[in-house]
């Protein structure tokens, strides 16, 4: 029965991909292979050379500890993506062509998180982020999305090196620092929408 099976989600920007399957049929080095070839499809999806697993922290995790510890939601994280690097408006499209060795499995693919479905996606012009440059009115842009951190700025490890992207696009000092560190889930409550190209 589905209310006896187990799941993990897998969030890339606003999308997520469940990976469900039943721990009486199926062992945890079977769930360990799948969340492997998981990780090969996002390698692809993103044309990146490696990708990180990120729990709700913000810290790199495992898969051998996603799997004996149940840690869900995991983000995924690609810090050399060439492709696909605002995933708010890419899908995995081919997701039901990857095999899985085993018929313990249930992907469901592309769905939208809850998020997604009660606010619109909103669009910022980058003449207003310009404007938020101050210590006490502070916007930055990390991957393509908007960040009001005028709050976080006081709690940053860093210190005021965060200022050097006020109101600009601050991605790429940002992954230069900690490219292991998932910017929704230390900063969600601060997400505006996204920079308008």
């Amino acid at each position: 029965m589905e209310s006896q099976d187990q799941c993990l989600e897998f969030i890339y920007g606003r999308r997520y991909i469940k990976l469900r399957w039943n721990p009486q049929m199926t062992s945890e080095e079977m769930v360990i292979d799948a969340i492997d070839s998981l990780g090969k499809i996002f390698l692809e999806y993103f044309s990146a050379t490696f990708i990180n697993f990120v729990n709700e922290l913000g810290r790199i995790v495992s898969i051998d500890t996603i799997v004996f510890s149940n840690i869900s939601p995991i983000y995924i994280r690609a810090p050399d993506a060439e492709k696909n690097i605002n995933p708010c408006y890419s899908e995995i499209v081919d997701i039901r062509t990857h095999k899985f060795e085993t018929k313990q499995f249930f992907v469901i693919k592309n769905c939208k998180l809850v998020e997604e479905n009660k606010t619109e996606i909103k669009e910022i012009s980058w003449s207003e982020i310009e404007k938020h440059k101050k210590r006490n009115d502070c916007w930055i842009v990390l991957n393509s999305k908007v960040y009001n951190i005028t709050d976080y700025i006081k709690r940053h490890p860093g210190g005021d090196v965060i200022l050097k992207s006020a109101g600009k696009d601050g991605t790429l000092l940002f992954n230069q620092h900690h490219p292991w560190v998932y910017p929704d889930a230390i900063m969600k409550n601060a997400y505006l929408g996204i920079a308008k190209k």
